[in-house]
Formats: structure tokens, C-alpha cells, sequence
């Protein structure tokens, strides 16, 4: 909520709460066939945008972001829903991206 309050939105609650019910339906009817989104798809490029963002305006999120994406990545490859090289080319982007413990 605070990275849509700092992009100008002024209720992010009122913006987010119908985007999180429909996910949260959609899942729980389809599991991870309702998977989308840039990391679903193999979006590399969209990806690597996103966490560039994050690092000049949140760096903190930057770790949770890339641990959720592997994640869905994982699955989404596992159900069939992300093709082995556009995977290859999403996790190495998500590779460089993470700084490791420490």
C-alpha cells in the first residue's frame, strides 16, 4: 500500500480490494492454473523492469519481490504454464537481482 500511496493513489485499499477477491476466487476455483501475470508468462523484460523500479523507489521490497517470483515461476513451470526457456531467461534475471542472504 505505501509504493501505491507514494505513486499518487489515494486509496489504494479501495483500488487493491477487488484486484486481491478476484486472485483470491480465482484461485481457490482454478489453483495454479489462475496463475498470471509477467512471471506466469515468461516476461523477463517486464520483470526485470519492475524490480529496477523497486530498487529506486523500495529497495526493501526488492527480496520479498524476487522470492515470490521465483516461487510462482516454480509453479507456473511445474502446471505447464511457463515454458523451460522463457523460465531460463526469468530466472536468470531474478538471479541477478537477488543479493543473497546477508
Amino acid at each position: 500500500m505505501e509504493l501505491l500511496r507514494a505513486s499518487g493513489v489515494e486509496a489504494p485499499d479501495r483500488m487493491l480490494g477487488p484486484l486481491l477477491g478476484a486472485a483470491l476466487d480465482n484461485s481457490l476455483r482454478s489453483g495454479d492454473a489462475a496463475l498470471t501475470g509477467p512471471v506466469a508468462r515468461g516476461d523477463a523484460g517486464t520483470v526485470a523492469a519492475h524490480i529496477a523500479e523497486l530498487r529506486k523507489h523500495a529497495p526493501h521490497a526488492v527480496s520479498g519481490y524476487v522470492a515470490m517470483a521465483r516461487t510462482t515461476a516454480d509453479r507456473a513451470l511445474t502446471h505447464g504454464l511457463l515454458k523451460p526457456g522463457l523460465a531460463e531467461d526469468l530466472l536468470d534475471v531474478l538471479a541477478d537481482a537477488d543479493p543473497g542472504p546477508g
